[in-house]
């Protein structure tokens, strides 16, 4: 007997999940505004029904590399987690954007945390000319939501995460190590 197409496939390895961006930058502002919009470029495609699988940014900044999670990795992150989850969100229209605050709640820590994001109704095209952003509040909201999630995930499994994964894309480990999500 054939087994239903609803069931569940095989758990991916994180390497399956996870392509590095390289953006040179000179300081951390530019490390924030570099993460911000790869993190837009996330958020719109995959509101056009595209899989993001990028879950981490490798960003040199004067040579020296940084690694930061992105809206997918964030995401990833909580999801495997099971646990966490998004309870409020409010929203705040101004006359050139949005403003939101976002709470996420870990229910088996019982900690509840906020996190915040402002996004402009306009973005800069690369000929220097302004344009609606017809994504703004998706993306303003989902930034809120990714800045509130952050907050609730533990540094040493980013920093576990990317290790196993920088080891199985350089072959530094042989075994095929699987990421668990860990509290």
């Amino acid at each position: 007997m054939n087994e239903p197409h609803s069931q569940k496939g095989p758990e991916k390895t994180l390497d399956q999940f996870t392509i590095i961006v390289q953006a040179p930058v000179d300081d951390e502002r530019g490390v924030a505004e570099t993460i911000e919009a790869l993190d837009d470029s996330q958020i719109v495609e995959s509101m056009r029904g595209r899989v993001v699988e990028k879950l981490f940014y490798e960003i040199s900044v004067r040579g020296q590399q940084q690694i930061a999670l992105s809206w997918a990795g964030v995401k990833w992150f909580t999801l495997q987690q099971g646990h966490i989850s998004i309870e409020e969100v409010r929203i705040q229209e101004t006359e050139t954007g949005y403003q939101v605050i976002a709470w996420a709640k870990d229910k088996k820590r019982d900690v509840r945390v906020l996190g915040a994001a402002t996004q402009s109704k306009t973005y800069k095209a690369k000929d220097g000319s302004f344009y609606s952003d017809e994504f703004a509040l998706a993306k303003v909201v989902s930034k809120g939501q990714r800045n509130a999630l952050r907050n609730l995930i533990p540094e040493p499994l980013v920093s576990e995460a990317y290790r196993v994964w920088r080891d199985q894309r350089t072959g530094a480990n042989s075994s095929t190590a699987k990421l668990e999500a860990r509290t």
